[in-house]
Parts: structure tokens; sequence; C-alpha cells
């Protein structure tokens, strides 16, 4: 008798006919899984009094039963295996006939937008970037517009509530006072609501139709180019035709267009505006380099006329300039690019000497030696040798160039902050000039600084300082009078503005960033999305304009928010926490770190190595070394934006205290370079581009206070 295993549990009834009585009854064997069936079948027949005559017939009967039962579950299975296949090839003819039909297709569309706009911004094509800059900056003048006149508005509503409270004689005692007193509130609430309405509703119609205008000008442009394959021919493409022809399309496809765009069509223009950067681009990248047009210089043919004495103006600036270290071409150059601006100028000197002297080098420094007033330059400071850890004053010499002026890069990636994804090659930087003030200053023969009034120069010094033995580590530090109000706060200078935008437009899918730390308060976060609390010129920044790229502060806020709220709902925002915010209609800035520190007042307020701001701060430098952010201003004492420690006379004896501060700040940034620079790693070229440092003292700062600090910053990267 051969010996079988269950293989599942099972009941089944049999109906058996025992003797004497022949009658017919109904039992029921419950066999159990990995049991032996033999075992199983004489347990039942004997629990029963059943015959062990019956044996063989009974284990037959439950053996058939137990292989039917099993047949069925593998037929059973078989069969729902069957239909989840069957299933699984219907889903895939399915998903392939929509992905290839496009009257089916509902898969959402890739976001192109940050690649075509990258490439809009980097075209050799006359005109393209002029147009994105004079659209954007339209868009702004609406949204000021707006903002100017609700500003008139409630000044008018104000000074109508004090006349006729006035004309009625009605005195702040008397019952009629809180009336009108609520109906002003009730008036100027309801006109600020409208105003924010208004403002969401024009920011999101501009920001839809940019977006539009600038794919469509981007597939256009593309088509453009293939159609001009030929060199020479896509320096002979007219931009103007191409936006023409993608307005002419959108006036097809919507019925409303916002002024700032049919502007763009109006009247016939040169290829490009003088002194713009596409101009710039043409000039820099065309195979026949022309002399640019300027109004600062005669063009090629005004060289026929008789020469015109120069503008006194325009000569001292160039005196200016070659009294900080450049040669007259190179300032003449610089000018000419600025369209005249010697701030403008002197940064560019500083931050694409290559570019100007490849300019030189090519020719395109066809523009007549104007005659000068004799001058001596001076060196602006000598020359040290570097060592571990030195700092070293030195002039630039090969400085890498604005991306404004370059050519389209390649790109791994076009999310817009690549920001913290991406580190590909660029040019290696170089350690950089020292540059005590914007303009007009020159350091003495012996390196020094002269002595300067801070009303008309900003108190200003940069230096190179190389860190580690092996493997050197190079960054720029710079030490500077002004506040972060005043970096971010709104300028009325259209051509200033514009200048912001170019630079903004070049670096922000690059990886060449710019970031600033700002600080606010446990206490001021409640309220810190609405602008009400620390920061206020950076929320009336970003507010006075359209947000194209990101979500706008306040929508970034509000996420950021959930992550500081527990299950409960409490905030649980502490010292040592930041956030970052990001930003394509800021200044010169394209991130934002918002440190949390706990500042009440000098006396209860501690600052030490291990307190939580600190570690913030290790934490944001972190952050900057691991991602593409190349430049980081950073306030020097960790003071919040509105105490004014230099100007206040509570902070007159607090010197030392202050000097402590801007001590751990400073042994904070080079503990963490001194860190970095030790870990051994295979470094590419971008990872060796020098990063720059900006550390900000308060504006109230006076020049015996300024040196004061400096000395500090020279003391604490002092050699080996």
């Amino acid at each position: 008798m051969k010996i079988t295993k269950i293989h599942k549990d099972l009941s089944i009834n049999l109906h058996f006919s025992l003797p004497p009585s022949n009658a017919l009854i109904k039992l029921t064997i419950h066999v159990k899984k990995d049991r032996l069936l033999l075992d199983a079948v004489r347990r039942f027949m004997n629990s029963n009094n059943i015959p062990c005559y019956l044996e063989n017939s009974v284990l037959s009967v439950v053996e058939t039963l137990i292989e039917e039962s099993w047949r069925r579950d593998i037929e059973k299975a078989s069969k729902i295996e069957d239909e989840m296949n069957a299933e699984k090839v219907r889903e895939a003819i399915v998903t392939k006939y929509k992905k290839h039909t496009v009257q089916y297709n509902d898969a959402p569309a890739e976001d192109i937008f940050p690649k075509a706009y990258n490439t809009l911004v980097h075209s050799p094509v006359p005109s393209i970037f002029d147009t994105l800059l004079q659209l954007e900056q339209s868009y702004n003048n609406a949204v000021k517009n707006m903002v100017t006149s609700h500003k008139i508005e409630m000044g008018c509503m104000r000074e109508r509530h004090q006349k006729e409270l006035e004309h009625t004689g009605i005195g702040p005692s008397q019952n009629g006072f809180s009336y009108m007193s609520e109906r002003q509130t009730e008036d100027i609430e309801y006109s600020q609501a409208a105003l924010e309405s208004g403002l969401d509703e024009i920011k999101k119609s501009q920001k839809q139709e940019y977006c539009e205008f600038v794919i469509k000008l981007y597939n256009a442009h593309q088509r453009w180019i293939i159609e001009h394959q030929s060199t020479m021919e896509m320096y002979r493409i007219d931009g103007k035709e191409i936006v023409s022809e993608v307005i002419a399309d959108m006036k097809k496809h919507y019925k409303h267009l916002s002024n700032e765009i049919l502007k763009l069509d109006q009247g016939s223009r040169p290829r490009s505006r003088h002194g713009s950067i596409s101009s710039l681009t043409d000039v820099m990248l065309s195979p026949t380099l022309m002399t640019p047009t300027s109004p600062l210089f005669p063009t090629s043919s005004d060289d026929k006329k008789p020469a015109k004495e120069e503008d006194p103006s325009t000569i001292q600036m160039i005196n200016d300039l070659t009294e900080m270290g450049f040669d007259d071409k190179q300032a003449r150059i610089a000018l000419d690019m600025t369209g005249g601006n010697k701030e403008h100028a002197a940064i560019l000197l500083i931050e694409q000497l290559d570019k100007i002297n490849a300019q030189i080098a090519n020719g395109i420094n066809g523009i007549p030696i104007i005659p000068r007033r004799p001058s001596t330059p001076s060196n602006s400071s000598s020359d040290h040798k570097e060592q571990s850890g030195s700092l070293s004053l030195r002039r630039p010499k090969n400085r890498r160039p604005l991306t404004i002026l370059t050519k389209q890069e390649k790109r791994n990636t076009w999310s817009p902050i690549s920001f913290f994804q991406q580190k590909n090659g660029n040019t290696p930087g170089t350690p950089t000039k020292r540059f005590s003030g914007w303009l007009g200053r020159k350091d003495d023969a012996n390196g020094n600084v002269p002595m300067m009034h801070s009303d008309n120069s900003q108190l200003g010094e940069s230096f190179t300082i190389s860190l580690g033995n092996q493997v050197k580590s190079t960054h720029n530090l710079r030490l500077l009078v002004s506040d972060v109000d005043d970096l971010l706060k709104s300028s009325n200078d259209q051509l200033k503005e514009i200048a912001h935008r170019a630079q903004t437009a070049a670096n922000l899918y690059s990886q060449d960033l710019a970031a600033i730390v700002l600080l606010l308060t446990p206490q001021d976060w409640p309220t810190y999305k609405f602008g009400k609390g620390a920061n206020k010129a950076f929320f009336e920044r970003c507010k006075e304009s359209t947000e194209f790229h990101f979500d706008d502060v306040e929508t970034q806020l509000e996420a950021i928010e959930k992550d500081f709220t527990n299950d409960r709902g409490v905030s649980s925002i502490k010292e040592g926490d930041f956030f970052i915010t990001r930003h394509s209609n800021l200044p010169m800035f394209q991130v934002i770190f918002h440190l949390v520190i706990d500042f009440e007042s000098m006396e209860s307020t501690h600052l030490a190595q291990c307190t939580e701001a600190i570690n913030g701060l290790r934490n944001i430098l972190r952050t900057v070394e691991r991602f593409d952010i190349t430049n980081i201003s950073l306030p020097f004492l960790l003071l919040p934006s509105n105490i004014d420690c230099f100007s206040d006379p509570l902070f007159d004896d607090k010197e030392n205290d202050l000097c402590k501060r801007g001590e751990l700040v400073l042994k904070c940034a080079k503990g963490f370079m001194m860190k970095n620079s030790r870990v051994p790693k295979h470094m590419t070229v971008k990872e060796q581009e020098t990063k720059t440092v900006s550390f900000l003292l308060p504006k109230g700062a006076s020049e015996q206070q300024f040196n004061s600090f400096r000395m500090l910053l020279t003391s604490i990267f002092r050699a080996n």
C-alpha cells in the first residue's frame, strides 16, 4: 500500500450503509495538510466504528476525492494567471496606442520652458535676448504702475478721511469718531484686498503668456537655425523677423494679447539696440568682427568727420578706471560695453578682463584713441607668495568670463535649480584683484588702503585665500559695508534693472549661482510669509515683479511651512533651522537661504561655536559647497537687519561683543573651508572654480570700524 501525503486541508462527506440495519448514514472526514492519508482514514474509521474490511474502499474514495480537488485548484489557478496575463497584454496595447496616437495621448507634455529660455538667452541671433529683456521689463513696469497707482489712491483716501474728520469737527472722544475710523479701516482693507487680487491676476496672466511666447519663439528659432545651417547665414538672421512671426501666430490662436507683447511688434526697429546684450553677443561671436557702435565713441562713419572734444565726464571715468590698474583701451571698451556706466564697467573689468583683452586682440578696438590728461597709473597692490592658508592681494590676470557674453554652454539638465544637481566643467577661476571700494580708489605703492569717506564711496575690500597643502582650495573673500536691504531694494534706474535682469538670465540655468543669507527669528515665522516680519525689503522686491521660472515666494514658503508643522499643527521651527527659496526676479541673487536665529538683545543672546545658529551657518556653507553656488553673501555679525548696531547708542559699549560675533562667523567659514580642502577627492574643472564669500557689515559702519573688522579678517586668515 502506497503512502499518500495530504496536500491541503479538506473536509469530505461520505455516505455509508452499515449492518445490521443497513441504514444510510452520513459521516464527515477531516483531513489535515502534510499528514498521511492512511493514518487519517484509520482514525476516522475507529472513531465511527466502521468495519475494518471497508478500509480499502474508504481509502480509495477519499484519495480520489483529494486528487480531484487538487486538480480543480490547479485549473482555477491557471485560469486566473491566464486572465491576468491577458489583462496585462490588453493594457500594454492600449498604452502604446495612446502613446503613438495624438488624439488619445493624455500624457503630460514635457516642460521645455527652461531649455527654451536658456537657448534663447545664449542665442547668437541678434535681438532675441533683447526681446526677452524688453518684454520682462515691460511686464515689470505694468506691475509697478499698478502698485504705484494703489499707493496714490491710498494717499488720497487717507487725505479724504482726514478732511472729513476736520470738516465734521468730530474729536477722538466723540461718538462719531470711532464710526469714521472703522469706515476708513474698512476702505483701506478693501483697497488692499483689491490690489492683491489684481496683482495675482496680472502676474498669472503674464506668466502664462510669457511662457507661451518663449516656447513658440524657441520653436521658431530652432527652425530658422536649421534652415540656415551655414555659420555665415546664421549671423544674417534678423531676430526681429522671428519675433514678428511668433507674435503673428499668437494673434491667430489667442483673442487677447497683452499690450506688452503687442509692443514688441509695433513699428520697424533696427536689428538691435546700441549697447544691448544681443549687440555684444553679435560682436563677440560673429565670424567677421565689426566695430560696435556706441554712444560714447564714434562709429566708422564718424572717423571721417573732424574729431570733437570728448566729454569731460567720459575722460574722468576713463581716468578713474585706469587709476585702478587697467589700461586706456580696456577702460574704453568696458565703458562702451556698459553704456557709459562706470560702476558696471569696473565690475566688467574685474570679472571679465579676458573677454575685453580678446576684443582688443581681435581688432575690435578700432576706436580712435582720445587724448586724455596725463596720469601715472600705480600698482593696486604688491603680489604676495601664496602659501597654505595664506591671504593674498593680487591684480586680476585671466578672469573667467561673464556668462552673458559667452556662447551657449552644454548642460546636463534643464531643471531650474539644476541648482542642486549638476557639477559640470567650466572655466576655472583665478585670484581676485584687491578692490578697495567699488569705484574711484586705488591702493598706494605699499598696498595700503587710503583714507576715504563713507558718504561718497562704498567701503569694501577683496582678498584671495589658498587653503590646503597637497590639493589647493582657492576662495575669494570680500568685506563690504552694505545692508542686505540695500542689495534687494527696488530701483528706479531702468538701465540698472535691465543689467540685473541680463545677469540673472545668463546665470539662472548655469553653474554660477549666487546666494545670500537672510536672518529671521522664531517670533517672525508666523507672519513671515506675508512679509510682515523680518526682511521686508526682500518681500517687497519679490512682489513688485512676476516670477516666471519658479513659484512665487508665498507659495514656496507655504510648502516650507508644512515641513515645519508637527502633527498637532504647531510650528516646530527653532534656532539653527534654515530653508531655501528660489528666485529669478531678484537682482544678483538666485538662491536665498533663510536662517533662523534666536536674538533678543546683546546681553541675553550668547553666540558660541556650539550654538545652533553657528551650526545652521555651517550647514548652509555645506550646501553651498555641495551644489552649484559660486557666490554667497552673509551678514558678518549674524544680527537681524532691523538691528543698527553701529548707529544705535545702546551698542556703544558692545564693540567687543560685536568683534566676538564676527570672529565666530569668520572661524566658522574658515573651519569649513579647511575641512573641505582636506577631503581627498578627484576634483573636476567646475569644482576647482573659485568660490566667493562676501561678509556684509551693516551700512552704519564707519571707516574706523570697517578697518577694525578688516584687521580681524586678515588675522583669522593669516599665513600658517
